[in-house]
């Protein structure tokens, strides 16, 4: 439940310089201006305290970016999410480099590139010498971004997942998820990266959806997400994702258990999935 423009990004350039506040630039297929950022918050451990440039692999005309990117505002304005690259100590993510920012205007965003897209300009402080980002504060930022989609939707209280940035409905909390990754899953599940290359015929093995409104994800790959004494905090998932559009990304095991659809259900693992190829579900995007 994000934006997720990857696909469109020309380049950028993202400065933590100062300490608890992040700004910048980006440039974005379907945009005329730069995009500037002036958003609260610090980058992961990995590249605390730098200034780093971003590349991506758009071009300036693309008519699906302009419709894409019609109401992505010019000026974000709102709060860090996860910003990391990817690098020792590897607090969130290892091998790639992940950007989440929430945004005053569209929400929550998500930007999602290979290491070799991102260039450190300066460096980032010592790891020793700052605390890792808080999972506490972190989870009050999605609390705080679905508390405005439930207002937005004027769904009534007893049926929201949150009403603001402080309150969780009570009554939600028992509404408990089923398990999503099973045993059996994780055997059949590729690994990250091991259907690189395939386009359409990457097969997806798992399909997830939220039973109160239109999103849904089909994993085609994933791996175990560890910290550095080796233990599984999460996992990484990679697959087609349909929300207003679809698309290709990354999402974490954590992240889809938080989610809440507008009555306040949670996802559910669709129970009678038979793997099929990318090409299949949408073979308008594998033409």
């Amino acid at each position: 439940m994000a934006w997720r423009p990857t696909r469109f990004l020309i380049e950028g350039m993202l400065d933590n310089i100062t300490l608890d506040k992040v700004t910048g630039w980006m440039r974005f297929a379907g945009m005329k201006e730069k995009v500037i950022f002036d958003l609260e918050g610090n980058f992961h451990r990995d590249i605390r305290g730098a200034k780093i440039r971003l590349r991506g692999s758009a071009v300036n005309n693309n008519e699906e970016a302009e419709k894409y990117m019609d109401d992505f505002c010019q000026h974000q304005i709102g709060k860090v999410g996860d910003m990391t690259a990817g690098l020792p100590p590897e607090d969130y993510v290892s091998g790639h480099c992940y950007l989440e920012w929430y945004s005053n205007k569209n929400g929550r965003v998500v930007i999602e590139l290979e290491q070799n897209q991102v260039e450190l300009l300066t460096m980032p402080i010592s790891v020793h010498d700052s605390e890792p980002i808080s999972r506490k504060q972190q989870n009050q930022n999605m609390t705080e971004f679905l508390g405005k989609i439930a207002h937005a939707m004027k769904i009534p209280e007893e049926n929201a997942i949150c009403i603001d940035s402080k309150t969780v409905i009570n009554a939600n909390n028992k509404i408990r998820g089923m398990k999503l990754l099973t045993q059996e899953i994780r055997k059949k599940l590729p690994p990250l990266y091991a259907q690189d290359g395939k386009g359409g015929k990457a097969i997806a093995y798992l399909k997830l959806f939220t039973p109160d409104s239109g999103f849904t994800w089909w994993i085609t790959e994933g791996s175990p997400i560890k910290d550095k004494n080796g233990n599984e905090v999460d996992f990484h998932f990679f697959g087609l994702v349909e929300g207003q559009f679809k698309e290709l990304g990354y999402v974490s095991l954590k992240e889809i258990e938080e989610v809440r659809g507008p009555m306040g259900l949670p996802i559910e693992r669709d129970l009678h999935w038979q793997p099929k190829t990318l090409e299949e579900i949408a073979p308008e995007m594998f033409k």
